[in-house]
């Protein structure tokens, strides 16, 4: 397996199982490649989209600024991927990917601070919402919205055991890639159940006041375009 690819398998993998410590507008957060604790959106995966960057009506000097600095995060994943320990050929360890989730959390915080020196405060309010919005039951899932959803340290720690079930079942995903039975293409599409069933999961565990108050945090409804990422 060359460099290349592997990087993309574990920038993945990123996504699904370790470090996007997301956030609103004002949290933490990362681009694309510096993944998430399970199943969690970012607000800055969603300035990927062209259907968002046209909602927060971006100037091009933003997008040329958020374009520069998405290749600055791609370069920061790759040297923590590099400096990981991680072996071409050999899935991550539990301990690998645990530092590498440390490492790109920082990453990830570091680049949200420049993305909000870039938006006006009227667009990274509405980016937070939207990220609630894409997000669903699943924003629960996010330390950043927590407190105001009045999430108890009972349903923490039950999202945390769903969190964990999920890392195990993504481990399987790329086992099977290893192993030759499913195509690296799939990978993606094969999480994506994952995280449906990870949010599904956790609004079960929601209140009906908290599930009314995420849809408050919502503010107006935005209707995201089909195939368009994220």
């Amino acid at each position: 397996m060359n460099l290349k690819k592997t990087i993309a398998i574990v920038a993945v993998m990123a996504l699904a199982m370790g470090a996007f410590a997301q956030g609103g507008g004002q949290g933490r957060g990362g681009f694309r490649m510096m993944g998430g604790q399970m199943g969690r959106m970012s607000s800055t995966q969603l300035l990927q989209r062209d259907d968002v960057k046209d909602e927060l009506k971006l100037t091009d000097d933003q997008k040329s600024k958020l374009a520069d600095l998405n290749t600055k995060a791609r370069d920061k994943m790759r040297e923590v991927f590099q400096n990981s320990g991680f072996q071409p050929g050999t899935p991550p360890s539990e301990d690998q990917q645990k530092k590498m989730a440390e490492a790109m959390t920082k990453v990830g915080e570091d680049i949200n601070k420049e993305v909000n020196t870039i938006l006006t405060a009227d667009q990274q309010k509405r980016l937070k919402e939207l990220l609630v919005q894409r997000s669903g039951n699943g924003i629960a899932n996010n330390p950043d919205f927590q407190k105001d959803l009045g999430i108890t340290d009972d349903q923490k720690a039950k999202i945390a055991d769903l969190n964990k079930k999920m890392a195990d079942a993504n481990r399987q995903i790329f086992q099977k890639m290893q192993d030759g039975e499913i195509d690296r293409s799939q990978i993606r599409e094969l999480m994506d159940k994952n995280t449906k069933a990870l949010n599904d999961e956790i609004g079960k565990l929601l209140t009906d006041d908290q599930k009314k108050k995420i849809a408050d945090m919502g503010g107006k409804p935005f209707t995201f375009k089909e195939n368009t990422g994220n």
